[in-house]
């Protein structure tokens, strides 16, 4: 209940009254301010409207209250929990399929490679002859295919090694030559041991027992797909492991620097070592001299001696560099 007081002399009076019993005068009802302030402010905390009718035909105000925005917060708060869930649901998912996402993907990357690599095969081998004199053979065609798969986006290697694939190839034969899906795999590539294990030198009787050249293209991360260029198919490790083993080089321009170095380690090795055994002889010449011949062989042994260690400085690099670009291809 609100406190009435008159307004000209003070008095509190009953809300009843029409006039004031101190002097008379006659009432008009206002609420107590200080309690009405306190009202809004303890209302305005809470978060609500306020209607103050403060005079209803006589009697106490009234106070009417009503929600402010209750439906909006709610509505926000529906949309807040659903935006959350469904953001958790898209994360968790993420997270769930993600291990797998990136095998899937290098399973059609695998298929789809296979299929640009039989197609390259077969194309290239119904416009191109094989010879067997040297004119154009298994290295030449390799080459071109490896250029042929770099076009297309997949990396390759030329591989060379120490087997004869055959005399007919399996167009000639009437066979399979697309890939049978449940037939078999690429596989992963086994180098060769092309160095001595005691002394660390290129082995010459490894290189000079190479016989043949082939395509190992990429067709997934890590996983390798023969390709026989003169035949015009592709080799699955199934099928044949020696085309997954080999020394292998990253493009034509490290085979060629190849084939042009292993040629000077040739001739310097023989260089070499045609130099030690003049140096040899003439060590056992000048031992077995005597004094008066060994004053004049003197000069000739000291002097092939230099020219000994500067053969073999040459043999090392040019060992060091083909070592290096066997490794690294």
């Amino acid at each position: 209940m609100w406190n009435i007081y008159c307004s000209n002399c003070g008095l509190k009076v009953d809300s009843e009254d029409l006039f004031c019993s101190g002097c008379g005068k006659e009432l008009k009802y206002k609420p107590d301010i200080e309690e009405y302030e306190n009202c809004i402010s303890t209302f305005g905390e809470l978060g609500f409207t306020k209607k103050v009718n403060c005079r209803d035909k006589g009697k106490n105000s009234i106070l009417a209250y009503c929600p402010k925005n209750i439906l909006t917060i709610g509505l926000i708060s529906v949309f807040g929990c659903l935006l959350i869930f469904c953001s958790t649901f898209v994360l968790v998912s993420d997270l769930y399929f993600c291990g797998n996402s990136s095998d899937t993907h290098n399973k059609l990357l695998e298929e789809r490679n296979i299929q640009i690599c039989e197609r390259i095969a077969t194309e290239y081998y119904g416009s191109h002859t094989y010879s067997e004199d040297d004119i154009y053979d298994c290295d030449n065609m390799a080459q071109d295919v490896w250029n042929m798969l770099k076009a297309k986006g997949i990396d390759a290697k030329i591989a060379v090694g120490n087997f004869e694939p055959g005399t007919q190839s399996k167009i000639e034969e009437g066979k399979i030559v697309l890939k049978n899906m449940n037939y078999g795999s690429p596989g992963e590539i086994k180098p060769y041991n092309y160095s001595y294990q005691d002394s660390g030198l290129l082995n010459s009787s490894t290189i000079d027992s190479l016989t043949h050249a082939w395509i190992l293209a990429e067709v997934s991360p890590g996983s390798w797909l023969a390709i026989e260029c003169t035949g015009g198919y592709v080799v699955y490790s199934e099928e044949n492991e020696d085309y997954y083993r080999g020394l292998t080089f990253n493009n034509p321009k490290n085979y060629r620097s190849f084939l042009d170095l292993y040629g000077d380690w040739k001739m310097e090795t023989l260089d070499y070592e045609n130099e030690r055994l003049y140096c040899n002889k003439l060590a056992d010449t000048y031992k077995n001299a005597n004094y008066s011949e060994q004053v004049a062989l003197k000069s000739s042994v000291e002097i092939a001696e230099v020219k000994l260690q500067e053969k073999k400085q040459r043999f090392q690099k040019t060992d060091s560099e083909l070592k290096a670009l066997l490794q690294y291809g």
